[in-house]
Parts: structure tokens; C-alpha cells; sequence
């Protein structure tokens, strides 16, 4: 197939793809370029309906992970090359940004490559961009060791539809002359025209009830608060794989703080368990969950608070004996402090035990959607604890980025 005429395949037949033929464009492929010959890439095939199915979560569920015939994870891997070294007596320093760059770089011309020699053998091929919104799912998913990092996901299989292309920028938006050309108003104007002349994308912007094109990715599919938050934990599963070290990330990735401050900025989210009113005090620290306090909402030994109240603060107290205790404070709507005492006393003593061993894996900085899964996995000793815990891991995906956010027919049950 013609360069020209490529087009990404989401829908395939259920013709299977041979071993040997995946074998042969793998190894046509990684006659491609190379740093330093040391071919710092490796590549998980998937073939089972089950792994499919847990590839697909940690790709927002897009249906072609699990409908296509193989499913090609593309990791960097300085692994082998690290292990090869030590058992040669050398001695690798492979464990840095600089080599994680070098071996995503690889990666992704072997990915390249086997895309081109795939599609000229009549495969379709979707490459998936989602594979480092949500690393450490794959890396779980794929039993990835230390030094090695998923970069790229390719579904492939034998075309089931002919979409059309879609469109390119012009040459002069891409190529610049001896030096990087600013490019101004009326550069732009000239780079982006056709593409936003473009009646599927015109419609695309009025669907969405925006006034550009520009304004549907910032707002709506590429934003600020989604990137930050993925990037987060990006940088987070780069330093569980080794390939940074936490200490030169301060302030970038969120860092452990075991000695609780004495007061917390705090979220207050109700939520319905067993048809009785909830309510959970999230305590925040530098804007993610560090621990979470729920009770009763209503009932008599239980938490009253009014429901304009959505805001307030975390206060560990200690008396007179040294014993401490758990505040809530708000402020009214005449502007007066009003301080709820002792929240961990108003928690059926089982329910406090759980949140104190959820809110220990928050403050461990375990992402959200790790701590969801971890949740939700709990098999308790009755139903109710059960429907208790169903309560907070929704609770806590309102912290989720937008992107990793599910629909969940139960999800009318919590507000703010």
C-alpha cells in the first residue's frame, strides 16, 4: 500500500493473523535504525480474550483492543541490555531520563517501521495514543520489570471497513528553512485553513457548542487538568520503573508525607449506602486525596451538617491526655467557624478501621484509580460494609482526571 493511501483500521475481520507472518514483519522490522545497535525495545504480543480485556480498561475500554486479532504493546527496555551488562561483568547506568529517551526513541522507529511493512501486507493497524495516559495499568496488566515502559499499543488485524482519510497539514506547517519560523496570524491562518473549513470538523465544533476547532481540544479532549493529572502519574510510573529517582522530581511528583499536617483542606461528598445518607470528609493535600472520614449524615450519633456546606477543613486535635482526635470546621453562610468534634468517633468501629487502611494507602500516594480497583476488589464480611466501600471508591473517582472517568449507573448517588 501507497503511504498516500493509508488510513487507521479500528474495525477487523475475524480472519486470524498466522504466527509466522507476525513473526516475519516483527523481524523485518527490527532491521530498522538503532541506537548504538542495542535495540532497546521489546514487544508483547496479545492474543487471549482475557488479556485483551484488561488492556482494554487501561485504554478507556476502546472496543478494537478487544475485537482486534493481535494486540502489539511496544515497551522501551533497557532491561535486557542492563541484565546482559551484569552478567558480563559490566556495569550499567541505565537507570536515568536520558536512557528511558534513548530506548522510547527506539521503540517508536521499530513501531514505525512495522506499521508501514504491516499495512503493505493488507493489515490494518490502529495506533493507540492512550498507552501512556495510564502506564502503570499496562505495566500490571503485562508484568513489566524495573527499566521497562509501554510507549506504544498497535491493534492489529485484516480490514473490516474503508474509512475515510483523515485530513494533513500543509507542507509549510511543518517544514521550516535553516532556523524555526514564528508562526503569526497569518501563518496560521494559512496552516489551519482547510482543516477548519472541513465540514466534519465544522460540525464537530458546533456539536460540541464551541466557536473553533482550537477551543474543542483545550476544552473538551486534550485538557490542562487531564494532561496534569496524567502527567503526574506518568513521572510517578517512570520512578517505580527506575528510569527516574523521586528525589530529582520535588514538587513534580506528589511525594509521601508520613507526619500529617495538623489541619487539611477538605471535600465534603455524600453518597447513599443501603438507602441510609452518607457523607465523607476527604482531606486534601496539595489538591489529592490524603485521607477520608465518613459517617451517618442524618441519624441522631451521626454527622448534621447542611448541605450547602461542600468546603472546610481537616484539625487534628490532641486534649489534655494526649489523645488525638479528628475536627471538621466550616464556615457559614454569616461567615462563623462551626467545628463538628470527633469525627473518627461517630464511625461504627468497623467502618473506622477500614478508612484508616484507606486513607494509609492515600497518603501513600498510590493512584486514585489504583486505590478505586484495590477498593472495589474487597470481598467484606457482610453486605453492608460491602455497599459501605462500593460508597467510597465513587467518592473517590470524582478525583479521577475527566479522561478516566467511567459512567456508573449508580453515580446519582453521590454529589457534593
Amino acid at each position: 500500500m501507497n503511504i498516500r493511501g493509508r488510513r487507521t483500521i479500528r474495525k477487523y475481520t475475524q480472519q486470524p493473523v498466522g504466527d509466522e507472518l507476525l513473526n516475519r514483519l516483527i523481524e523485518d522490522a527490527s532491521r530498522t535504525q538503532t541506537m548504538g545497535n542495542l535495540q532497546l525495545y521489546s514487544v508483547v504480543v496479545t492474543r487471549s480474550a482475557e488479556k485483551k480485556e484488561q488492556l482494554a480498561s487501561a485504554h478507556f475500554s476502546q472496543p478494537m483492543v478487544k475485537e482486534a486479532p493481535v494486540v502489539l504493546t511496544v515497551c522501551a527496555d533497557f532491561r535486557r541490555t542492563t541484565d546482559w551488562c551484569l552478567q558480563r561483568q559490566a556495569s550499567p547506568g541505565y537507570d536515568n531520563a536520558l536512557s528511558f529517551l534513548n530506548a522510547a526513541t527506539d521503540a517508536l522507529l521499530f513501531c514505525q517501521t512495522f506499521c508501514c511493512l504491516a499495512e503493505e501486507e493488507g493489515l490494518g493497524i490502529c495506533f493507540l495514543g492512550t498507552t501512556i495516559y495510564q502506564p502503570q495499568a499496562i505495566i500490571d496488566a503485562l508484568e513489566l520489570p524495573e527499566l521497562v515502559f509501554p510507549v506504544a499499543t498497535l491493534t492489529v488485524g485484516w480490514p473490516a471497513e474503508q474509512p475515510p482519510q483523515t485530513d494533513r497539514l500543509p507542507l509549510q506547517a511543518i517544514v521550516h528553512q535553516e532556523t524555526y519560523q514564528s508562526f503569526g496570524p497569518e501563518r496560521i491562518d494559512e496552516c489551519y485553513a482547510v482543516r477548519e473549513s472541513l465540514p466534519e470538523n465544522r460540525h464537530f465544533v458546533e456539536i460540541n457548542g464551541k466557536e473553533t476547532l482550537a477551543q474543542v481540544f483545550t476544552d473538551l479532549r486534550y485538557t490542562r487538568k487531564d494532561n496534569e493529572a496524567m502527567s503526574e502519574g506518568l513521572l510517578a510510573t517512570l520512578v517505580r520503573q527506575k528510569f527516574l529517582k523521586a528525589t530529582g522530581l520535588l514538587g513534580v511528583v506528589p511525594a509521601v508525607v508520613e507526619r500529617r499536617p495538623e489541619i487539611l483542606e477538605c471535600d465534603v461528598v455524600r453518597f447513599q449506602n443501603k438507602k441510609e445518607k452518607w457523607v465523607a470528609f476527604v482531606g486534601l493535600l496539595d489538591g489529592s486525596p490524603y485521607e477520608i472520614f465518613t459517617g451517618l449524615q442524618d441519624d441522631e450519633e451521626g454527622i448534621a451538617i447542611p448541605k450547602s456546606v461542600s468546603k472546610g477543613f481537616v484539625i487534628k486535635h490532641y486534649d489534655r491526655d494526649g489523645q488525638k482526635r479528628y475536627d471538621f470546621q466550616f464556615v457559614n453562610k454569616r461567615g462563623y467557624k462551626t467545628t463538628i468534634e470527633g469525627l473518627s468517633e461517630r464511625f461504627n468501629p468497623k467502618y473506622w478501621d477500614y478508612a484508616k487502611l484507606i486513607s494509609g494507602v492515600l497518603r501513600y500516594r498510590m493512584p486514585i484509580d489504583h486505590v478505586i480497583r484495590l477498593i472495589t476488589s474487597l470481598q467484606l464480611e457482610n453486605d453492608t460494609i460491602n455497599s459501605w466501600t462500593t460508597g467510597v471508591a465513587r467518592v473517590l473517582k470524582k478525583y479521577l482526571p475527566d479522561a478516566q472517568q467511567t459512567p456508573d449507573e449508580e453515580e446519582e448517588k453521590v454529589e457534593n
